[in-house]
């Protein structure tokens, strides 16, 4: 008597578990929808720009050097002027700036 109360209450337990994971109200043949993740790559990070006199500016992101029109992190460095670059990716541009923050000299002080 025992071990047929114990499966009949296994066998409750397995059913209700099944019925659980599928939506009775559901079409026939319905699935639930796969969730697509998408990659998501951090922009570099912008730790300097060094500009010499008659070459052309190179950058410093995420600790290595690039070069304008060379790509790190699958960003494209488009463009370089002494306080900030253009990167691109597809046909997403972003602008980062050396300084974030505008500094103010005050010079009522002479």
């Amino acid at each position: 008597m025992a071990k047929q109360s114990f499966v009949l209450l296994l066998s409750l337990l397995v059913s209700t578990a099944a019925l659980a994971e599928s939506d009775p109200t559901a079409p026939l043949g319905w699935q639930v929808p796969s969730v697509k993740k998408t990659a998501t790559q951090r922009l570099p990070s912008l730790e300097g720009i060094v500009c010499p006199e008659q070459d052309q500016c190179s950058v410093i992101l995420n600790n290595q050097v690039v070069l304008p029109g060379e790509a790190i992190s699958g960003y494209t460095l488009k463009a370089v002027d002494g306080e900030a670059v253009i990167l691109q990716r597809g046909s997403r541009q972003w602008r980062l700036a050396l300084y974030n923050e505008e500094i103010k000299i005050n010079e009522s002080e002479k």
